[in-house]
């Protein structure tokens, strides 16, 4: 049943009161209000694929709940596999080689690599240890000359332009120190982009004074991700700009962070949202997800000023969905569990697959030191995970399930917050909230 939502009647009368002083964006709310209905009941049923992304696409445009969506992203797809998801990092040591010749991240091969040892047999022997810190994982560094190889006074090399580790990971770090250019986290963010990126023609004044726009930059990125990467992943996936950020360096100077998904060969996509939280809490009674993103920092025409992988992973079809939960029925359910009386308005809806932990030998430990004589109440907040921690541990499961996500993103500043990320389970509509405590007000970068 669907009721009409009734407090347009107090916005109107604040209306009445002085038209000519009411906020554009409560006008909007108004708006919103006079159009929407708020879902009481909820009937989950799924439908094949192909159908689901066209009667998306219908719902969007006659939506009359009151969930709006800016952005529609949908897979170009006929097939949803259920996928098996492994830690792979076989030819991570091949592309590290590769990429210490690569002129796009100012790299000429005639440095120096270092390795770094792990801390394993201590980091798993000892339960304090384990479950309240992340573990150190064999890696490597690579530096573009000797000078810059410095070592503390306790042993621990920095000064690195860039590192991989064992489970994948690897990271450009941005050379302010020569360049006057820092990562791209410490500006703001002028405009954000999420769609349709290859029309996109406004163009943007670099920091070398060349000219490049939004669909030359997310060519760009493709083109570096989809020629170097693939391989690393045993060819698994093809890469996609995700979002593309216009970050202010200087007056009249930017640079393009752009987000990059990946792509399986059926079109699907697959989660690139930065970090998940790793305290307790967050897997004390659920799974806990994997977040690997992967974004470039353009600055100028001819330069990868950053760069970062995050988990090199393959994935195994082992079966197939042959219908899924359509858009109408996930708008549906988050309307009937979120406020009832007011609108709700989100920048992106996508049809995704996301990185889920469903078994792990250290969740089910640290669960286990939770209530263990050893655990006292003072290492509550103390205990974590990440998916380091899961990959070292061993004996693990991961599996990509596609899920319509909600977001609101807050792109104007430097740190490109989201509030509550919705997530509705494409399989099963059950609901999954991220990013939010219990006072509403936990945030991450998206």
């Amino acid at each position: 049943m669907r009721t009409k939502i009734l407090i347009i009647m107090i916005l109107s009368a604040i209306l009445l009161t002085g038209c000519s002083d009411v906020p554009s964006e409560v006008k909007e709310e108004i708006d919103n209000y006079e159009k929407a209905e708020t879902v009481q009941d909820t009937e989950i049923c799924t439908v094949p694929l192909i159908t689901a992304i066209e009667q998306a696409k219908d719902f969007q445009m006659n939506n009359s709940t009151n969930i709006f969506i800016e952005n529609l992203i949908l897979p170009d797809s006929t097939k949803m596999p259920a996928y098996d998801v492994k830690f792979y990092n076989e030819g991570m040591g091949d592309l590290f080689s590769d990429l210490q010749n690569e002129p796009l991240l100012g790299n000429d091969g005639q440095g120096r690599i270092v390795d770094t040892p792990s801390d394993l047999d201590v980091w798993k022997n000892k339960p304090d240890y384990c479950f309240t810190a992340f573990p150190e994982l064999d890696g490597a560094n690579y530096y573009r000359s000797e000078s810059d190889v410095m070592i503390s006074d306790w042993g621990v090399y920095y000064g690195q332009n860039m590192r991989m580790t064992e489970s994948g990971c690897m990271t450009l770090y941005a050379d302010e120190q020569n360049t006057g250019i820092g990562s791209a986290f410490q500006y703001s963010v002028e405009k954000r982009y999420v769609s349709d990126f290859s029309k996109e023609a406004e163009t943007y004044s670099l920091c070398d004074g060349t000219s490049m726009s939004v669909a030359e930059a997310a060519n760009f990125a493709e083109k570096f991700c989809n020629n170097n990467l693939s391989d690393s992943e045993n060819n698994c996936f093809q890469y996609q700009v995700n979002y593309i950020d216009v970050r202010n360096v200087e007056s009249g100077r930017y640079g393009y962070y752009i987000s990059l998904c990946r792509k399986d060969s059926y079109g699907n996509f697959f989660d690139a949202t930065p970090t998940y939280y790793f305290a307790y809490e967050e897997f004390e009674e659920r799974n806990a997800l994997i977040a690997s993103p992967i974004y470039l920092w353009i600055t100028t025409s001819n330069n990868i000023a950053e760069f970062e992988k995050n988990y090199t992973l393959i994935i195994d079809e082992v079966g197939a969905s042959e219908s899924i939960v359509g858009l109408e029925t996930a708008v549906n359910k988050l309307s009937s569990v979120l406020a009832q009386g007011k609108s709700y308005n989100f920048d992106t809806a996508e049809l995704k697959y996301i990185f889920e932990v469903t078994q792990s030998d250290y969740i089910d430990a640290a669960r286990a030191f939770e209530q263990s004589e050893s655990f006292n109440e003072d290492m509550r907040n103390a205990i974590i995970y990440s998916p380091d921690s899961i990959y070292a541990y061993g004996n693990y499961q991961i599996t990509a399930i596609p899920y319509w996500v909600f977001t609101d993103i807050t792109a104007k500043n430097t740190d490109t917050n989201c509030g509550a990320i919705y997530m509705i389970n494409a399989l099963d509509g059950s609901l999954r909230i991220e990013n939010i405590d219990e006072y509403g007000n936990r945030q991450i970068q998206y």
